[in-house]
């Protein structure tokens, strides 16, 4: 294991070794990997030690929260109004204090996969990540930043500092709902986060719509259902002509978790739980 004593040391370190390497912050998924065999590390390059990485800050109308952040860190910061209480909800049903306590926001991001649940929260926040080489930083879309399952746009001398989204206006809200076979301490059947921005008629300004799995094994956006609800005045039908159009988007798999059908019907619930929590809290009160 490699131990770099700051940023520089890092980069200057990857720029030299670019092959076999896998990063580490503190584990909580990696190891689990390795000792199943689905990684393969030579050698691996110890990121715990970069404090630096570690923030949730606001400047101007920007959130940065770095990379080695802890999601228990990430829930507990004052900087993250009621407004953003997705991040909380996220946290109360990921993990027990062991987990919370050291699993962090760049390794969530990283690893890429369908039971990350900060990703279809941030995905509906419209984030970027900003990476990081001895050339200087390069920042992506995190829609374009995770490829695939397991499967990410890192360079091999890069690595990820922090994930930046711009502040919420007023008339918006965000919310994630997840269910799994326990309260908590689980791996989602399914997840669901949403962005509602209401115009002052009531109508639907803007909305985005995350979950675990769309159309493939990794967190990304439900467009189809989104144009449904887009510009329409949030009300019974509008609402049931979105889920039946989700239903049909939603191409999802059974495994020895749940069914498909099963997932399905589950997410457009919570759909509808996570989009009514939002209306409410922006004052809509039409909704049957």
């Amino acid at each position: 294991m490699y131990v770099p004593e700051n940023q520089t040391d890092l980069l200057q370190y990857l720029d030299k070794h670019q092959t076999g390497i896998q990063l580490i912050a503190n584990g909580s998924d990696l190891i689990n990997r390795i000792q199943r065999k689905q990684v393969e590390a030579k050698l691996l390059v110890d990121l715990s030690g970069l404090t630096e990485l570690s923030y949730v800050k606001k400047d101007g109308d920007v959130f940065r929260i770095g990379a080695m952040t802890t999601i228990a860190e990430l829930a507990a910061s004052p900087i993250l109004d009621s407004k953003y209480e997705g991040f909380r909800e996220v946290a109360a049903t990921f993990g027990g204090p062991s987990i919370l306590n050291v699993a962090t926001v760049g390794g969530n991001i990283c690893s890429a996969s369908s039971s990350e649940d900060l990703l279809p929260l941030l995905l509906v926040l419209d984030s970027e990540v900003r990476l990081r080489s001895t050339k200087g930083d390069r920042v992506i879309r995190l829609e374009e930043f995770v490829k695939g399952k397991r499967s990410i746009d890192l360079r091999p001398n890069e690595i990820a500092v922090e994930t930046t989204f711009r502040e919420l206006p007023e008339n918006a809200r965000c919310a994630f709902e997840k269910v799994g076979m326990r309260s908590s301490l689980i791996t989602a059947f399914v997840n669901c986060a949403v962005y509602l921005k209401l115009a002052k008629t009531g109508q639907i300004e803007d909305i985005r719509l995350g979950f675990n799995r769309v159309s493939s094994k990794i967190p990304s956006r439900a467009r189809k259902t989104e144009e449904i609800l887009r510009a329409q005045k949030l009300d019974g039908k509008i609402l049931a002509d979105a889920e039946a159009t989700l239903s049909h988007e939603l191409q999802l798999s059974s495994d020895f978790r749940a069914s498909e059908e099963y997932r399905v019907e589950t997410a457009c619930v919570i759909f509808k739980r996570a989009l009514t929590r939002c209306a409410v809290e922006l004052g809509e009160k039409t909704i049957v």
